[in-house]
């Protein structure tokens, strides 16, 4: 992944450890510094260690710095050509300038998540939730929306899913799940108590975890074995919220998309079973 180096570092700020912090808070201030620096200028200039950027380079997990630097390097010539950031919602702000900063939150943010969402990731998470026997679906209130997307569109594939959007749901789930079984996680910070203990006893039973949360160091993510991450930067809590749920509905429909390619034809025609069973059951109640 040597993408998205800004931003990884923007996303995962507040899970670096403070020496972390400070090297990244000054790449964030100078760029283009760092781009041009080599580490042991760059640590000098940051007061840092050179130890210090291999740590943080690791943390934003890439394979060391020099990765991190051309990660640095795109994000500085992507911004140039388009530096749209996130824009506050003014509170008795006109119509127009709420259609631009909530479209251009939701743009961006979709944007940022590409930066941080890793390919292989993505392809092996597709591969897990197909061969799965059984997809566990743990989520808590406005993750449970897009987990519950998820839910309906992997159930006209025909794909057995289980929703877990309780704690009591999700414990009685895991606590029948096999090896033959994945979870996807769903969680904005990471962080939910009740997804974590979920999870526990998911693995305890050899089911496979996936976890689509923010980007970063979270309980979460280090506990699944494929990380799904999605953008989370944004100032204003409320536009926090609604652009990261559009970033992880648009996660949902890249493992859609994925699994319907999986077996194109079968599923396809599992698509067009349901369409038509739901036109009839809508035109029988309407007669």
């Amino acid at each position: 992944m040597v993408k998205g180096g800004l931003i990884s570092i923007r996303e995962a700020f507040h899970s670096l450890t403070p020496m972390e912090q400070q090297a990244a808070r000054f790449i964030l201030d100078h760029p283009e510094l760092a781009v041009q620096c080599s580490i042991q200028k760059l640590a000098e200039q940051a007061a840092v260690s050179k130890a210090t950027l291999i740590r943080l380079s690791q943390s934003l997990k890439y394979k060391g710095f020099k990765e991190l630097k051309i990660g640095i390097a795109s994000d500085v010539a992507i911004e140039q050509k388009d530096p749209n950031v996130y824009q506050q919602f003014q509170v008795k702000g006109s119509t127009s300038d709420l259609l631009e900063s909530i479209s251009n939150n939701n743009i961006k943010s979709i944007k940022d998540t590409l930066s941080v969402l890793d390919a292989e990731a993505v392809e092996q998470a597709i591969n897990t939730l197909f061969r799965a026997r059984k997809i566990a679906l743990f989520g808590i209130e406005s993750s449970s929306v897009v987990a519950d997307d998820f839910r309906h569109k992997a159930v006209r594939l025909g794909l057995w899913c289980e929703p877990g959007y309780s704690e009591d749901a999700q414990t009685i789930i895991a606590a029948n799940l096999t090896a033959e079984d994945a979870v996807l996680a769903i969680s904005y910070t990471g962080q939910t108590q009740t997804v974590l203990e979920a999870m526990e006893l998911a693995r305890q039973n050899g089911a496979k975890l996936i976890s689509l949360t923010q980007f970063g160091v979270n309980p979460i993510a280090q506990f699944a074995e494929i990380n799904l991450f999605s953008s989370t930067v944004e100032k204003d809590f409320r536009n926090g919220a609604m652009a990261s749920r559009i970033a992880q509905l648009n996660v949902i429909d890249i493992l859609y998309v994925g699994l319907v390619d999986r077996n194109y034809d079968v599923h396809i025609e599992a698509l067009e079973r349901t369409k038509k069973a739901v036109h009839h059951a809508r035109t029988r109640k309407s007669n």
